[in-house]
C-alpha cells in the first residue's frame, strides 16, 4: 500500500488509519477546485463506466459468490488507496468509515446478499478484483455482452489512469512536490 495508511496505530486497532496524504488530497480539493475540472470530470466519466458495468458484474457474482467456499471480500481490500481518494473526493464525497477487523477476515462491508457500498464508491482494490470462478463465468458469457463489457473495462483502466496523472500533475504544478505514485489497476489477460 502507498503512504495513505501506514502500519501503524492512529487511532485504529488495525494498525491503518489515514495519514497526511488522506487530509491533503482533501484539502487540496478543498482550496482548489476551480483548477481541477478536467479531474473532476474524468471521475465523473469513470462513475458512469463503473455504472456501466454493474450490471454484469453482478449478474455474475450473484450466481459464482454464494456458492464459493472462499471469501475473497477480505478486509484488507477494504480500504481506500490513494487514487480511490482522488476519485471520491473528485466527486464531492467522504469516503466510508471502517470498523476494526482483521486484515484476513471478511470484508466489513460484505453482507449475505454481497458487497453493502455501491459499486461506485467501493475501494479499487474490490473493483478491480475477478477470481477465477467469476472470470471464467464473465469469459463464459453468450454474445457480445463479454467483449462488450471487457471494452468497457479497458477503458476504464485508462479513465483510472488518467485521473491519477492528471490530479498529480496538477498537485505538482501548484504545490511544487510530487504525491505519492498510485497503484495502477491491470487488465486481466
Amino acid at each position: 500500500m502507498d503512504d495513505l495508511y501506514r502500519k501503524e496505530s492512529i487511532g485504529s486497532k488495525s494498525g491503518k488509519a489515514l495519514v497526511p496524504a488522506a487530509f491533503d488530497i482533501e484539502q487540496f480539493f478543498r482550496h482548489h477546485k476551480e483548477e481541477l475540472g478536467r479531474v473532476i470530470n474524468i471521475a465523473r466519466r469513470v462513475r458512469e463506466t463503473i455504472t456501466v458495468i454493474d450490471s454484469f458484474i453482478q449478474q455474475h457474482t450473484s450466481v459464482v459468490c454464494p456458492g464459493c467456499g472462499r471469501v475473497c471480500c477480505i478486509n484488507k481490500h477494504a480500504y481506500y488507496e490513494c487514487d480511490d481518494l482522488i476519485y471520491i473526493y473528485a466527486l464531492g464525497l467522504e469516503p466510508h468509515g471502517y470498523e476494526y477487523r482483521e486484515d484476513s477476515e471478511p470484508c466489513q462491508f460484505l453482507s449475505a446478499a454481497g458487497c453493502i457500498l455501491d459499486r461506485t464508491i467501493r475501494p479499487s482494490g474490490c473493483n478491480w478484483f475477478f477470481c477465477d470462478d467469476l472470470f471464467d463465468s464473465m469469459e463464459r458469457t453468450p454474445g457480445r455482452a463479454y467483449a462488450e463489457f471487457d471494452d468497457s473495462l479497458t477503458g476504464l483502466a485508462y479513465l483510472w489512469i488518467e485521473l491519477g496523472a492528471e490530479f498529480r500533475m496538477k498537485y505538482r504544478k501548484i504545490k511544487g512536490v510530487e504525491l505519492t505514485q498510485p497503484t495502477m489497476p491491470t487488465k486481466r489477460s
